[in-house]
């Protein structure tokens, strides 16, 4: 390049300045499916809904989706969502960040689906991942 000649900036992959969202976002059918089920076991409207990820599973993490009654401690990043409060761990956090929970009523298929843009690689039922 000759120093008359100016070179003209490049933009950057859209994916590539693209980072995920943080936290876990509920789609309509999970928030509706945990309001539901914290409704038919009687758990107080302050319920927590507990989502991480833990050692273990054929591809080396595994989903953690609970119900926590005392809620986010020092420890944790709180999410509202749709009605649902979310919880997630800070180590979690790293490898679930942006995740989607999603429900599936399905005859086959039925149960919560985690879509994960962390996740590098998962085993063929979805319960665990690699990052």
């Amino acid at each position: 390049m000759s120093s008359n000649e100016t070179k003209t900036p490049t933009a950057a992959a859209p994916s590539a300045a693209v980072k995920p969202a943080r936290g876990v976002v509920l789609t309509e059918r999970a928030a509706k499916e945990i309001l539901r089920v914290i409704a038919e076991q009687n758990f107080p409207a302050t319920t927590w809904v507990r989502v991480g990820a833990k050692g273990g599973g054929c591809s080396g993490f595994t989903y953690v989706l609970d119900f926590d009654q005392n809620g986010p401690t020092e420890f944790d990043l709180a999410y509202p969502r749709l009605g649902v409060n979310v919880v997630v761990d800070k180590k979690s956090e790293f490898f679930i960040g942006g995740t989607i929970l999603d429900f599936n009523d399905g005859l086959l298929d039925r149960g919560f689906q985690f879509k994960n843009p962390q996740a590098t690689g998962s085993c063929g039922c979805g319960t665990s991942f690699s990052a």
